[in-house]
């Protein structure tokens, strides 16, 4: 589970909100005389305009890097991966697979999708552990895993477990293991397509 800051996030609330009435009232009163009328009624504008600023944040500001780590403890994972599995399935030695991976995040969602030759992912829940008391760096998430058709008499369709360990906010790999329903477990790699 992320370790939000709770009391960070009051502040940031608060403070907003107290810098845009402030310059609200600064724009629209004259120092020399107060309405006091027209101050109380710039609460409902504070309201409104903090509430679009927090939609803005929470739908594209969150990624700046000027809010990681103090108001966002979790890094922007978004973006497509490329990697390999490889199971401890006991029948026999089986290669690493090839993975290809796209990870969609906002600020409150995570959805991640695997494909291979043979099968695709789609994770059906996923959330952050990130706790730095305990070195903690995490992404993990439960997911659906389809075959094609022509393979499910070997490969079932099945739920399993993912936790992927990362450092830092400009993560560029991710490594990690994974459990199924299938009782399989196995190891994952990802490094990050694209990266500018």
């Amino acid at each position: 589970m992320v370790r939000h800051n709770i009391r960070i996030f009051a502040f940031a609330i608060l403070g907003l909100a107290f810098i845009v009435y402030a310059v609200i009232f600064l724009l629209t009163q004259n120092l020399d005389s107060i309405d006091f009328h027209k101050a109380i009624t710039h609460v409902s504008t504070t309201i409104s305009i903090n509430i679009i600023l927090w939609m803005i944040f929470i739908a594209w500001g969150w990624r700046l890097k000027i809010f990681y780590p103090w108001l966002v403890p979790f890094p922007n994972l978004s973006g497509d991966w490329e990697g390999t599995i490889k199971s401890n399935w006991k029948e026999k030695e089986l290669e690493p697979i090839p993975i290809e991976v796209s990870i969609t995040q906002n600020f409150f969602n995570v959805q991640v999708r695997i494909k291979t030759k043979e099968s695709r992912s789609y994770s059906i829940g996923a959330s952050f552990d990130i706790d730095n008391e305990r070195g903690f760096q995490q992404l993990f998430y439960t997911y659906l895993n389809t075959p094609k058709a022509g393979v499910r008499e070997r490969s079932e369709i099945h739920y399993g477990s993912t936790i992927l360990n990362f450092d830092g906010f400009k993560v560029t790999k991710m490594d990690g293991e994974y459990w199924t329903d299938r009782e399989t477990t196995g190891e994952i790699t990802l490094t990050k397509k694209n990266v500018a």
